[in-house]
C-alpha cells in the first residue's frame, strides 16, 4: 500500500534563548609559558615580503596609464589565526585596513586601504620588526599585532586565466564607494570605447566579455583596482555521448499525464525528437547567439534522462510514463564554448518569473576547484537566486577527462593511479597527476543547490563497470568535495571544533556508467541521424536521474517548497558503509567526500509504507530562538518489543556572505531527539538531560560559531529500542534551534538578526518488525497526532511503487 507524506501540525512551543554552553570546563595548562617572540625566521619572511611590497607597489603605479582622482589599494595578509571580529575592528582602528574578501578559512584576508596616514603606522611597526637579526619580544609592544602575521604581499596582478576569450570580471566589495563607481563607470566606458561585448549581473559586479585580446586584459588588470579576478568562463568537461547504438527508430509510447512539472535544462539546447513531442515547453530560452538545435546533443540526452528517469535506461518496454516537462535554457552551443555566466542568472530568472520553473538541471561547470578554496563568484550568485526565487538547481560535480585518465592508466600507468589513490594522495611521486585534479568543479560548492557525483552502474542488470573496480563504487571519473581537514593553513593545522561532519559536496550521488566501453555506459536518447540511442557515461547523466526524482515530487506535492523536495531527497539517500567497500575500509573520510549523503530511494521520496511514515514541517525561526513539537507513538509499541528508527534531515537557505569563507552561510539551524518536556527546561538544561535517550546529539555543533563553516543541509538517524519507548511513556519531542554568525557584512547582519527564517524538516519513523503484529504505523500516527496528508491532489502520476 502506499501513503502518501503528511505535515506535522502538533503544538509548536517556542522560547527565545536557549543554553549555549557544552557543560566542559577548560583545561588547566601547568607548563611554564616562556615570554612570547616573533621568531628570527618570522623577522626574516617580513623583511622579503615588505622588500616585495614595496617593488610591487611601485611598479603597479609605474604601468597605470589611466588617471583617476584616487585608487584603491589591496593587501593580502596570511594570519597565523583565524581573523575574527575583534581582530576586524583593532587592524582597522590601528592601520587603517578594512577587509574585502576571507579565504582559507579566514586565516586569509584581502584588505582594503582605506585610511593611508594609518596604514603608515603598519609600515612603521614592519620596519622595526625587520631592523632585528633575532627574535623580537612583541607582548604588550605596541607592534603586537604583526605577531599574527604569518606573509604579507601587496595584490598587483588580477588575472588568473590566459584565455583571451569567455572571460569574467569580478569587482570587489569596496568600502571607498565614490571611487570604486567612479571606476565602474569608466570601466563600462572603457569597454563600449572598446567596441568589447559585455554583459553584466544585477548587481554590476560580474562582467561577461566574449572576445577580448590579451593587450586589453593587460590594461584592465593594471589600471581598474575595482577587478579583483579576471577567470575563464568556459564550460569544463561536457561532453556528448561516445558511444552509438544501431536502431532503425525510438521504438516506444509516452503517457504523458496531467499536471506535470517543469524542469528547466541549462544546457546545450534540446532536439525536437518523437519521444519529447507535447513534452518541450514553448519559450525556451537561447543566450548564445547561435540557432536552437543541439548540435552536441547533450542537452538532448540530459533532458531524455530527467524527462523518463532511470525508467529507460534500465528496461526495454513498448511505453514509459514522462516524469515532467522541460524547458530548454541553450547557454552552450559547443561543448567548449564559454558561458555568458550573468545572461545564464538572467535566463534562470526568466524562467522562474514567466514559466513558474523551481527546478532546474545543470549539467555543466567550470574548472576543478584547489584545496581549501573558498567560494566562488559563480556559487555566491547561484546562492543567491535558489534564496531568493525559492528555486532548486541541480549541479553536477564534474568529470575527469577521459582520454586523461586513459592515459594515466596505460600510457603514464603509476601506483598513484590506481584507484582510489587516484583521487587523493598528496605527496605522489606522480610526474603527470596531481589529486587535486579530482575535486568538485565550480559551482557545485553552491550549498542552496544540490550537487550530483556518480556511481559507476549503469541501471542495467549485472556490473557493467569497466575501469571502476564495481559498479556500486565511486565511479573513477566523479569528483570529490576539496575541503581537507589535514592540510595545513599557513602553517597552522586545523582544530578538531573547526571541521564540520554535514558539509560536503556532492550532496547525493547516483549511477553515472562507466568509461571506457560501450556497454558500460548509460543509453540515452539522441536524434535519428545518431542512431536513436547512444550510450555515454559521466556526471551529467546521474545529475538529470536526480532531478527526475525531484520532478516526481514536486508533481506528487506541488505545495512543497524547493528545500523541502531537497530533504526528501537527502532523508531517502543511503549508501554502503567504509566496511562494506574494500577499497574503502580504511578511508571512510575519502568515501564521504565522493558520496556525501548517498544514493536516494525514489520510493521512499515519495511514499511510505504501512510500517513508516514521513513527516514534514515547513516553519520558520527567529535566531537565536528554539522550537519543540511533540510527536505521540501508538500505545501498542510499549506491547511488541519492536524498535523504532527516526530519520531526520532539515534543509534551510539562506544569503551568503560574499567572500567571508567562515561566514559564507551566516545562519545556523539544528536538530534533536528530545523528551517531550517543557520548552523552559530543553532551552535552560544541558542537551544530555533533555534528550530522548542517552547518546543522542544535536546534528549540528554550535560551539566556537565564529571558527566554524555551517552546512544547511544535515541529516542523523536516532534508534529507539522497546524499552526506550517505555521510559518515554510513548512519546518524543523534536527541537530545532537557530543563531547567527557575528564577523559578517553588516548589512547582511541587520536582515538575518531581525526576520525569521524558513526551514525544511523530514522525519521518517521506521518500525523495525521484530514481531509481526499486524499494527499499521501510518494509520495509527494518523490517529493519535495531528497531521494532514499533503497536497491529495490529482496528478496522473502511477503512484503505486509496490512498496
Amino acid at each position: 500500500m502506499s501513503n502518501k507524506h503528511v505535515y506535522l501540525n502538533n503544538e509548536r512551543n517556542h522560547k527565545n534563548g536557549f543554553n549555549r554552553k557544552r557543560g566542559m570546563k577548560p583545561k588547566v595548562s601547568e607548563e611554564k609559558i616562556e615570554e612570547p617572540t616573533i621568531k628570527e625566521f618570522q623577522v626574516v619572511k617580513l623583511r622579503e615580503n615588505y622588500i616585495a611590497f614595496n617593488k610591487t607597489y611601485d611598479k603597479r603605479y609605474e604601468n597605470r596609464i589611466i588617471e583617476f582622482p584616487n585608487y584603491i589599494d589591496l593587501i593580502e595578509i596570511r594570519f597565523f589565526m583565524i581573523f575574527n571580529k575583534d581582530l576586524k575592528n583593532i587592524f582597522f582602528q590601528k592601520y587603517g585596513l578594512l577587509p574585502v574578501s576571507y579565504s582559507d578559512f579566514n586565516r586569509t584576508v584581502v584588505f582594503e586601504v582605506n585610511e593611508k596616514v594609518l596604514f603608515e603606522k603598519f609600515k612603521i611597526d614592519i620596519e622595526y620588526i625587520i631592523s632585528f637579526e633575532e627574535d623580537v619580544p612583541y607582548s604588550g609592544e605596541d607592534h603586537n599585532l604583526i605577531a599574527s602575521i604569518y606573509n604579507f604581499r601587496f595584490i598587483d596582478k588580477r588575472a588568473i586565466t590566459g584565455s583571451e576569450d569567455n572571460i569574467i570580471l569580478s569587482t570587489i566589495q569596496s568600502v571607498s564607494i565614490e571611487t570604486a563607481n567612479l571606476q565602474k563607470g569608466k570601466l563600462i566606458l572603457y569597454l563600449e570605447d572598446n567596441n568589447l561585448q559585455f554583459s553584466t549581473n544585477e548587481n554590476e559586479d560580474l562582467f561577461y566579455l566574449e572576445r577580448v585580446n590579451k593587450d586589453v586584459i593587460t590594461i584592465i588588470e593594471q589600471n581598474f583596482d575595482i577587478v579583483q579576478s579576471i577567470t575563464s568562463s568556459r564550460a569544463f568537461n561536457v561532453r556528448p555521448g561516445m558511444f552509438g547504438t544501431l536502431r532503425t527508430e525510438h521504438g516506444f509510447k509516452v503517457d504523458v499525464p496531467s499536471n506535470l512539472p517543469t524542469v528547466g535544462i541549462i544546457d546545450t539546447g534540446i532536439n525536437t525528437i518523437e519521444p519529447f513531442e507535447g513534452l518541450i515547453v514553448d519559450g525556451g530560452i537561447n543566450i548564445t547567439r547561435e540557432s536552437d538545435i543541439d548540435v552536441s546533443g547533450h542537452g538532448t540526452l540530459v533532458s531524455g534522462l530527467a524527462i523518463f528517469g532511470q525508467d529507460l535506461p534500465s528496461s526495454v518496454k513498448g511505453s514509459y510514463v514522462a516524469k515532467c516537462k522541460v524547458l530548454p535554457i541553450k547557454v552552450l552551443h559547443r561543448n567548449n564554448d564559454g558561458i555568458d555566466f550573468p545572461m545564464l542568472l538572467q535566463a534562470i530568472r526568466k524562467a522562474n518569473k514567466d514559466k513558474g520553473i523551481r527546478l532546474f538541471n545543470m549539467s555543466l561547470v567550470f574548472s576543478p576547484k584547489k584545496y581549501n578554496e573558498a567560494f566562488s563568484d559563480f556559487a555566491y550568485e547561484l546562492d543567491i537566486l535558489s534564496h531568493e526565487l525559492g528555486v532548486l538547481i541541480f549541479i553536477s560535480v564534474g568529470n575527469f577527462d577521459p582520454l586523461s585518465l586513459r592515459e594515466l592508466l596505460t600510457v603514464d600507468s603509476h601506483s598513484d593511479h590506481d584507484y582510489p589513490n587516484f583521487y587523493y594522495k598528496l605527496n605522489s611521486t606522480s610526474p603527470v597527476h596531481t589529486c587535486e585534479n579530482t575535486n568538485i568543479s565550480t559551482p557545485s560548492e553552491s550549498l542552496n543547490n544540490l550537487s550530483i557525483g556518480a556511481l559507476a552502474g549503469n541501471l542495467e542488470e549485472d556490473d557493467n563497470s569497466d575501469i571502476t573496480p564495481n559498479n556500486i563504487y565511486p565511479a573513477y571519473y566523479t569528483r570529490k568535495f576539496h575541503f581537507d581537514y589535514e592540510q595545513k593553513v599557513n602553517t597552522q593545522p586545523f582544530n578538531r571544533n573547526q571541521k564540520n561532519k554535514n558539509l560536503n559536496k556532492p550532496d547525493l550521488v547516483f549511477d553515472g556508467g562507466d568509461y571506457l566501453r560501450d556497454k558500460s555506459g548509460i543509453e540515452v536518447l539522441a536524434r535519428p541521424n545518431d542512431n536513436f540511442f547512444r550510450r555515454t557515461a559521466g556526471t551529467s547523466l546521474s545529475t538529470p536521474l536526480i532531478t527526475s526524482i525531484a520532478a516526481e515530487i514536486q508533481g506528487v506535492y506541488p505545495d512543497l517548497s524547493v528545500q523541502s523536495i531537497k530533504a526528501l531527497l537527502i532523508n531517502s539517500a543511503s549508501y554502503y558503509k567504509s566496511k562494506e567497500l574494500p577499497l574503502f575500509e580504511k578511508n571512510e573520510t575519502l568515501l564521504k567526500k565522493l558520496v556525501g549523503h548517498g544514493i536516494p530511494d525514489r520510493e521512499q521520496a515519495l511514499l511510505s509504507d504501512n510500517n513508516s511514515i514521513t513527516m514534514v514541517i515547513e516553519d520558520q525561526i527567529k535566531p537565536f530562538e528554539i522550537i519543540s513539537l511533540p510527536i505521540f507513538l501508538p500505545r501498542y509499541l510499549i506491547e511488541t518489543g519492536n524498535k523504532l528508527i527516526f530519520k531526520i534531515s532539515i534543509s534551510y537557505s539562506s544569503y551568503p556572505d560574499r567572500g567571508n569563507h567562515l561566514g559564507y552561510l551566516p545562519l545556523h539551524m539544528s536538530f534533536n531527539l528530545m523528551q517531550n518536556i517543557s520548552i523552559d527546561d530543553i532551552s535552560a538544561k544541558k542537551s544530555t538531560e533533555t534528550v530522548a535517550k542517552k547518546g543522542f546529539s544535536w546534528s549540528e555543533d554550535h560551539f566556537g560559531k565564529e571558527n566554524i563553516l555551517f552546512s544547511n543541509v544535515q541529516s542523523q538517524q536516532y534508534k529507539l529500542q522497546p524499552k526506550d519507548i517505555i521510559s518515554l511513556n510513548g512519546e518524543v519531542a523534536v527541537a530545532i534551534r537557530c543563531l547567527t554568525k557575528d564577523n559578517v557584512d553588516e548589512n547582511l547582519l541587520q536582515y538575518l538578526d531581525d526576520n525569521e527564517h524558513a526551514f525544511s524538516l523530514i522525519i521518517n519513523i521506521k518500525e523495525e518488525l521484530n514481531n509481526v503484529t499486524g499494527n499499521n504505523l501510518y494509520n495509527e500516527m494518523l490517529e493519535i497526532n495531528n497531521l494532514n496528508v499533503i497536497s491529495d491532489v490529482e496528478t496522473g502520476l502511477d503512484l503505486d511503487l509496490g512498496i
